[in-house]
């Protein structure tokens, strides 16, 4: 998104400067003085220059060890600082959590509008041309809220019903003037907080009534559509046959659900290289996170035959498994570049790795977890996916735009912790919510607009 408000400043003539960039994986909280040292750094710009506004680039979801809600806290920081004539907008990913702290401080927030997502770039042009129109007089936000505790469970692409349908909806909300910018955000839905649910956000310029009136006929959509919104996927063992099918002429792409890195994962499952190793015949290809076995096999000569218990070690779901292979590479790091649709462009490395071959099973071990959404994750340990069959990767969905070109991609059920398993989750304070509890569609809504 941030690559996306560049390029469109640059080509506006405008300046930007960018005092922080922080990235993680998905995970558990954040350490609470990381967060703090990152809203630091932002506050700090604006106290020592003036700036005409604020474009925050954030993912939405995020908590730390003492908040729920940190991205609405960061803008509460900044609007105390710049107080309420500078403008503070902000793009989030489209499953954000997105509270009345995140709103009040904020004069305008949109989201990603494809899920896997293949318009960052774009969400970020549009975030910039919208805030350049408010600065400029064109253009004033007043938000319309609506929310409702429901969670969407593996049937959320945008380019399958029923989102597709319901964002097409929010497409025709604005290209009929009844709202400037609309944006449904279906949540992450691991988070524990209070008010998680659905939430449409719809922008009038000026007046509110018809973007309230869009945003409540698109969650009542999204509510209509709610058992439809709950997906099964296939087994393991089916997908299986499917790959080793003589006819196939291209190799399946495997998205373990149960253990997706991109969900907060720990990509350290075994489930499914347990089954690979019962199918000898198949060239597959498996990444698992094991830093205590790369650091093991640092010290082993490449070519070598090692034994080596891999997996199992970090998520405490899995049990590791014992491993007779060849090490045919190493590495402290690889570079490479993902060629897209999905964050393409992004420059990214692997960390510390080593690549095992298992008579014709490669399975590559790494020091930290990736999700490994793209061809080129795999191509910097120099494995071709082409020449695999079947590829694993550590995501649900978002592999599927980087790797159509090269293969059938599937999502399959598997166990972990990134399952779409609700009812087996410790919630405390997020219930109740559909569909785990029998609940009555009584959506809130409220007005936001910029504080004078």
């Amino acid at each position: 998104m941030a690559g996306g408000v560049i390029d469109a400043a640059e080509a506006a003539g405008v300046d930007l400067i960018m005092p922080c960039a922080m990235h993680a994986n998905s995970g558990g909280r954040v350490d609470h003085p990381v967060y703090q040292e990152f809203c630091s750094l932002m506050e700090q710009a604006p106290r020592e220059e003036e700036y005409d506004a604020i474009i925050l680039s954030l993912h939405g979801a995020m908590m730390t060890a003492e908040l729920d809600d940190p991205e609405g806290a960061l803008m509460t920081r900044l609007r105390s600082v710049v107080g309420n004539d500078v403008v503070i907008t902000c793009g989030f990913d489209l499953h954000a959590h997105v509270t009345d702290k995140t709103l009040s401080p904020c004069d305008f927030i949109t989201a990603y509008r494809t899920n896997p997502h293949g318009d960052m770039g774009v969400t970020g042009a549009r975030l910039f041309h919208r805030t350049k129109d408010i600065f400029e007089g064109r253009f004033e936000p007043i938000c319309a809220y609506v929310h409702f505790p429901m969670l969407t469970l593996g049937r959320d692409r945008t380019d399958e019903y029923p989102l597709e349908d319901i964002m097409s909806e929010a497409r025709r909300a604005e290209e009929q003037g009844h709202a400037v910018d609309v944006s449904i955000f279906t949540v992450q839905q691991f988070l524990d907080v209070p008010n998680m649910g659905q939430t449409v956000l719809a922008y009038g310029n000026g007046s509110h009534e018809e973007a309230l009136a869009a945003a409540k006929d698109i969650a009542a959509l999204l509510w209509e559509a709610r058992e439809d919104m709950i997906a099964t996927y296939p087994t393991l063992a089916e997908t299986i046959v499917d790959a080793t099918q003589p006819t196939r002429s291209r190799p399946v792409i495997v998205g373990d659900q149960g253990d997706r890195v991109a969900a907060g994962g720990a990509g350290d499952s075994t489930f499914i290289l347990s089954h690979l190793l019962e199918t000898p015949h198949l060239r597959a290809l498996i990444p698992i996170t094991d830093p205590d076995a790369v650091h093991v096999l640092a010290f082993a000569q490449i070519g070598s035959s090692v034994k080596i218990r891999v997996g199992g070690k970090l998520s405490g779901s899995f049990e590791p498994l014992r491993l007779e292979a060849v090490l045919i590479s190493r590495g402290e790091d690889a570079n490479y570049v993902q060629q897209g649709p999905n964050g393409g462009g992004l420059r990214a490395s692997t960390g510390p790795y080593a690549v095992l071959r298992h008579r014709n099973l490669h399975v590559i071990l790494t020091e930290r977890p990736s999700a490994y959404i793209d061809p080129q994750n795999f191509a910097a340990f120099g494995l071709l996916p082409s020449e695999q069959q079947p590829i694993v990767t550590r995501s649900g969905y978002h592999f599927t735009l980087n790797f159509a070109s090269t293969g059938d991609c599937v999502t399959i059920n598997t166990p972990g912790i990134t399952a779409y398993r609700p009812e087996e989750l410790p919630f405390s304070v997020a219930r109740p919510f559909y569909p785990i509890d029998d609940i009555q569609f009584e959506p809130a809504t409220a007005i936001r607009a910029r504080a004078s």
